[in-house]
């Protein structure tokens, strides 16, 4: 059956589709991503701890200056490595902090949730990806 409009009813506009939100991380998705967290904060560690390691060996090595300057540069390059994981560490473990207190998956500057798939792909996300831009480019 067909329905008509009563006589002097007032036609309704189509209501416009809501733009589509980005659908934050389920419950079920942390057990996952916690073990992915500590997977990478083991091999990061590891990393480190074989680098320490080389360091003290580059350290008793003795060699002509150009020796030297190499295991000079080799020890920078090192250093900024180590500088780096200390980063990642340190976002890792303030995402495994986050877990427990439920606050995971919100982003720390706006407070909403992170998309799901830029957590998927950087679990220790800090930012959503509107406020990582506003924070690349402010800091440029």
């Amino acid at each position: 059956m067909k329905k008509t409009a009563k006589k002097g009813a007032v036609a309704e506009a189509p209501k416009a589709k809501p733009a589509p939100r980005a659908e934050g991380i389920s419950k079920r998705d942390i057990a996952p991503l916690r073990k992915k967290l500590l997977e990478e904060r083991d091999k990061l560690m590891k990393a480190v701890r074989q680098k320490q390691e080389r360091d003290i060996e580059v350290g008793q090595e003795v060699g002509d200056e150009a020796d030297q300057a190499t295991s000079s540069q080799e020890k920078e390059m090192l250093f900024e490595l180590s500088d780096n994981e200390r980063v990642m560490l340190d976002q890792i473990e303030g995402s495994l902090r986050k877990m427990e207190k439920n606050a995971y998956g919100l982003c720390e500057s706006c407070q909403k949730p992170i998309a799901k798939a830029r957590i998927l792909a950087v679990p220790y996300a800090r930012y959503c990806i509107q406020c990582q831009g506003t924070a690349e480019s402010a800091s440029v």
